[in-house]
């Protein structure tokens, strides 16, 4: 009974923080009744705690808690950011590229990046990274004042249990009272990765196409929202094969392939020119992408293998080859 009290008293006044609630297991005399009230005190106590940095949720079997909360995350957090990390395929050397994405994402916190993560006790299971669209290293150009996701994750076995509802629900609320007009999310086809069915059983909606991103939107404060493309327009190097690296770290996964792309161009010596340059809102507008390019063409996207970007350098430096005879 201590917890629905102290569920029912916490809905009286203004929460600041709420950092657990502990539901005996053996609950007498109506267990049910004693839980029905537990969860409709929840849903009050969510309403009351916008302005926390935490989120608390009951889950839905009796006698059971999940102490899940939602954090806004700041510098002493980054020893805990990526927990995607964790669940990394073993064939892959990601991992390896931790430290480059943590130490990117320390020095641009506040500015092109910020965050929430879902904490179940003192882990975190879940991730939401985004920027405001002033400042988003998108190929989008979008109004002020919308928030724009870059990626969203949840540890496997915390799926399917209404984890990322009760994250994204959070994220909606606080942006909201923050002043956001809505929130503008890249999603993909990849079911593995910011699938956009998971963002349409959200709320979001398709409002354009840029293959292979679904852009979608979610209305906070403004129903529509200008949003434009900005097209690919790299004029690469004439002379050689140009590979142009952008720095974007933003994830260990983007590291890696920085590196595994660069490595791979410098097998062909002086055949390629290799072009690095920083991942940077005036470079991300000029281009039109942060993403790896060949000869200027997006000839492949996200994590791809080395005999991937091999064969893809290999097909313009025949090219070159051709023109030249």
């Amino acid at each position: 009974m201590y917890a629905v009290t102290k569920a029912i008293d916490a809905c009286i006044g203004v929460i600041r923080k709420v950092e657990s609630l502990t539901v005996p297991k053996k609950l007498s005399p109506n267990p049910t009744k004693i839980m029905s009230v537990a969860k409709s005190s929840t849903n009050q106590i969510k309403k009351k705690i916008t302005n926390s940095n935490y989120f608390l949720c009951i889950t839905s079997s009796v006698g059971e808690v999940a102490k899940m909360q939602v954090k806004k995350i700041t510098v002493e957090d980054l020893g805990s950011t990526f927990c995607c990390a964790k669940e990394y395929p073993p064939s892959t050397d990601w991992i390896k590229y931790l430290p480059d994405a943590r130490e990117w994402l320390k020095a641009n916190l506040g500015t092109c990046i910020e965050g929430y993560h879902l904490l179940d006790g003192d882990n975190v299971v879940g991730l939401v990274y985004w920027a405001r669209s002033e400042n988003a290293l998108m190929p989008f150009i979008v109004e002020p004042g919308v928030a724009c996701i870059y990626c969203s994750e949840l540890l496997s076995r915390y799926k399917h249990k209404g984890n990322g509802r009760l994250m994204m629900d959070y994220v909606k609320s606080d942006l909201k009272q923050q002043g956001f007009k809505g929130i503008l999310v890249p999603a993909t086809d990849l079911e593995v990765y910011m699938f956009y069915k998971d963002f349409q059983k959200q709320g979001f909606k398709i409002i354009k196409e840029h293959p292979p991103i679904k852009v979608m939107y979610y209305p906070l404060k403004k129903e529509n929202i200008e949003v434009s493309i900005v097209d690919l327009k790299y004029e690469p190097s004439t002379d050689k094969v140009e590979v142009t690296l952008f720095r974007n770290f933003m994830c260990p996964v983007n590291a890696s392939m920085y590196h595994m792309i660069k490595e791979v161009a410098e097998r062909f010596g002086d055949k390629v020119k290799i072009v690095e340059l920083d991942a940077t809102l005036e470079t991300v507008r000029k281009f039109g992408t942060t993403d790896p390019l060949i000869s200027g063409k997006m000839k492949f996207w996200g994590p791809v293998s080395e005999k991937t970007v091999e064969s893809a350098i290999q097909e313009e430096v025949d090219k070159k080859s051709k023109k030249r005879e």
